[in-house]
């Protein structure tokens, strides 16, 4: 009975370790397939399958810092639409149902390759009101921002009215590198070259980001006019 029980838990460790192992090279095969995105890089994805897919991409952070998210999905039909974030030997470290216009912030422990997978409903057939069509799963201006630990923020806040156009360009004049910019909600305020435009109500982030991650930020309110 004792030689029974020391065979059974062999046999159950080495099963283990064979999960375990299969487990890890699944995730190694998922992260070399992946598409690598750089910081401030924005893409969309629009998913015109009839099955649920996934779309996995790769990024590479050189130090432990805050890693934030950010973008807008346009349709939902099934809800199977979410957001996950894992490091290089498939751990998850992040999961959450992917909302309409999104912000996340990540606590990242240590430099490394992470994973972003992006769950997307298939299509959606309707028919309503005697017209049929079809409708897809998209996220739009999605892309990431990393800011390493202590990193100095420059922050401020504006209120300011739907309407309104303001010109920050001039606080990056001083920079003789690439200046790129950002709106953390585009469908509250956009920005192009410094150039905003508040377009309804609501808070958005506009941030000048500087080549070594660095940025300046500055809040803005935007109320009815």
């Amino acid at each position: 009975m004792k030689r029974f029980k020391k065979l059974a838990a062999f046999f159950l460790s080495m099963m283990m370790i064979v999960c375990c192992f299969s487990a890890s090279a699944y995730a190694g095969n998922i992260l070399n397939d992946a598409k690598t995105i750089k910081q401030l890089e924005t893409i969309s994805i629009i998913n015109k399958t009839n099955e649920d897919k996934s779309y996995y991409y790769k990024i590479n952070l050189p130090d432990s810092g805050k890693l934030a998210f950010h973008g807008e999905r346009t349709k939902s039909f099934w809800g199977t639409e979410r957001f996950y974030v894992s490091d290089s030997n498939g751990t998850s470290i992040f999961d959450e149902y992917l909302s309409e216009s999104f912000e996340q912030t990540i606590n990242i422990k240590k430099k490394g390759t992470y994973l972003i997978k992006i769950n997307l409903d298939r299509k959606y057939d309707y028919y309503s009101g005697g017209k049929s069509g079809t409708d897809y799963a998209s996220v739009s201006n999605f892309y990431y921002s990393f800011e390493p630990d202590n990193t100095p923020t420059i922050s401020l806040a504006l209120n300011v009215e739907v309407g309104d156009e303001l010109d920050f360009s001039a606080l990056a004049s001083n920079y003789t590198g690439k200046c790129t910019w950002k709106s953390t909600k585009p469908a509250v305020a956009s920005v192009d070259k410094g150039k905003v435009k508040a377009l309804k109500v609501g808070k958005a982030k506009i941030r000048a980001y500087m080549n070594n991650g660095d940025y300046a930020e500055i809040t803005l309110i935007v109320k009815k006019k």
